[in-house]
């Protein structure tokens, strides 16, 4: 394979997150009896992702919630990124809320879950909504081991961290915790399935994630695409939120195998 297009691979691994800036309410401050979200973007964050979010930011304030997005990941590692957090969370203030929810993606439930298990972190922390995906989250471990050097000129050393780390799940008491479940793998990963396999089978069942949940669902959308179309999903976080269920039609069967060499047909 040739650098260009080692160096296109490596760019479609994820968006780049520098493009898709920070989202918060504006000023003043609302009062504390409203609720805030925090969402936790990772690799993959882009501009569509951005524009998607900032759609959905006002409808979110008429049902009494104030969204903030962080521009927190850096290219020095996990431990840099988590001081990020930590520091917006106490510059915008998130302590004036009576409860606060988190929706993390995949860097961000590495980023944030060792930071909330010291109770001073976010104690008004209610609700706790993490993306995963058996195909997503090996795409690190893929791009270090086939690319290190454009990974690491890319993506820093924080890609390798994530690559060699593994999930470290929240156990966060009086916390409600649901699972939103990628089905679908990215093209990066179709491109490298043969070395995404190579490290085991794929396994989507809720329980095999290692992370004590009170509801998980299952999403027929790739990484990339559930930040573009997360207001399709926003019905059934914002029903998680309220009621610590997903909706009643969400899909909670897990694929029987994986989708990594099934061709891809348009969703109605």
């Amino acid at each position: 394979m040739s650098f260009a297009t080692r160096l296109l691979a490596a760019t479609a691994l994820v968006a780049c997150t520098a493009c898709a800036g920070t989202i918060a309410p504006p000023k003043p401050p609302t009062p504390a009896a409203r609720e805030a979200l925090l969402l936790l973007p990772g690799f993959g964050y882009s501009d569509k992702g951005e524009q998607a979010l900032r759609a959905l930011a006002p409808s979110m304030r008429v049902e009494g919630l104030d969204l903030y997005v962080p521009t927190y990941v850096t290219r020095s590692g996990l431990t840099s990124s988590r001081e990020n957090i930590r520091r917006f969370i106490r510059e915008q203030g998130l302590d004036r809320y009576e409860r606060v929810h988190v929706f993390a993606f995949l860097a961000g439930a590495w980023t944030l879950n060792p930071l909330i298990e010291q109770p001073q972190e976010l104690p008004n922390l209610a609700t706790l909504i993490y993306d995963r995906s058996p195909y997503q989250e090996r795409a690190p471990r893929v791009a270090a081991d086939i690319m290190p050097l454009l990974a690491w000129l890319r993506y820093g050393n924080t890609l390798f961290e994530l690559a060699k780390t593994p999930y470290r799940p929240s156990h966060r008491s009086n916390v409600k915790v649901g699972m939103v479940v990628e089905t679908l793998p990215t093209p990066f990963i179709k491109r490298y399935s043969t070395a995404a396999r190579a490290y085991g089978p794929f396994a989507f069942g809720c329980e095999s994630l290692t992370q004590p949940h009170d509801d998980c669902i299952f999403v027929a959308f790739n990484h990339e695409e559930l930040y573009s179309r997360f207001g399709e999903i926003w019905p059934d976080v914002r029903a998680f939120i309220r009621t610590a269920r997903f909706t009643a039609n969400a899909d909670r069967t897990p694929p029987q195998r994986d989708n990594l060499n099934v061709a891809r047909t348009e969703r109605q």
